[in-house]
């Protein structure tokens, strides 16, 4: 299995053409996992017909290709939760507020420098520790473009799953539940490569201390989200894109990674429309003959979720 990632400055130079880099097993990972690897991993669509062809036949399923999304773009709106609160010395505090002027407004007189971080350590002692509004909004906006993520479930026949993320959009009968695709990917280590990760549920809000925190416990906060969401049974993987504000419309379109050999599969939903169906297996059939197609059926003596084979 070959992972690969998009050179995103060929991209611009060759007017669209996508070019790849393939990622070196050497790259340091942001989020470690050491426990046991799911077979399967499975990534609902939805179907939009006018794009069909090129983003779900030719980009997803042929290409292997995925999007990854900003933090802004999930359907959590509280994706990347996360409290900032000071702990510390007022002189590590100060230190703190020294480096980040520096670093933002590095051109200030070091007196204007100095004079600032003993106002915001002042500031954040009276206040209780608080971290001022304007940092925690400019911190989750750079982090809500710079870091993105694409989602996975090890669960193909979630009913709500089905419902929210595999829709067809009808031209004329408007959008249709349940009438979208699943496509199975075979997962192994090299995934881990893209920091796979499953997601931690949990209704307790991680605290950062801008004095002390580390990467790690940043990235961690990336992979959790409340309980009311553990029956998608998630795992992500993630990248960072290096970009600084004010950001470049065009992140989202650079953000690409393509897992050469890993799809297996394809899942119909139980209110795909047939024709949809036959041409899908049509045109993936050509050019990945391997590939099983599924589709969920309802059992109508146990009202139990079916897969059944189509090929093969």
């Amino acid at each position: 299995m070959l992972l690969l990632k998009l050179k995103i400055d060929d991209e611009i130079a060759f007017e669209g053409i996508t070019v790849w880099k393939e990622i070196s097993n050497s790259e340091p990972l942001m989020m470690e996992y050491t426990g046991a690897l799911p077979k399967k991993l499975y990534r609902y669509r939805s179907i939009v017909p006018k794009v069909m062809d090129e983003r779900l036949i030719n980009f997803e399923i042929l290409e292997e290709a995925i999007f990854l999304a900003g933090l802004k773009d999930l359907n959590d709106p509280d994706e990347g939760r996360f409290l900032m609160k000071f702990e510390g010395e007022r002189k590590e505090i100060y230190s703190f507020w020294k480096d980040a002027i520096q670093s933002i407004q590095g051109d200030l007189p070091i007196l204007k420098i100095n004079s600032q971080a003993a106002f915001n350590t002042e500031r954040v002692l009276s206040d209780g520790g608080a971290v001022p509004e304007n940092i925690v909004k400019h911190t989750r906006s750079v982090l809500e473009n710079i870091v993105r993520i694409a989602s996975f479930t090890t669960d193909p026949v979630n009913y709500s799953m089905w419902a929210n993320y595999a829709k067809y959009y009808h031209p004329i009968d408007g959008v249709i539940d349940h009438a979208g695709i699943c496509i199975e990917y075979e997962c192994d280590k090299n995934w881990l490569h893209l920091n796979l990760h499953p997601v931690e549920y949990s209704d307790v809000l991680p605290i950062l201390n801008p004095v002390s925190f580390s990467g790690e416990e940043l990235v961690k906060t990336l992979y959790m989200k409340t309980r009311e969401w553990r029956g998608e049974e998630e795992w992500r993987i993630m990248s960072v894109i290096q970009a600084y504000p004010p950001f470049s419309r065009n992140l989202t379109t650079n953000s690409k990674i393509k897992i050469s050999g890993s799809i297996t599969g394809v899942i119909f939903g139980i209110k795909t429309p047939d024709e949809v169906i036959k041409e899908i297996i049509s045109k993936v059939s050509l050019e990945k003959p391997d590939i099983l197609f599924k589709k969920i059926m309802l059992n109508p003596t146990t009202y139990k979720r079916e897969l059944v084979l189509l090929n093969g």
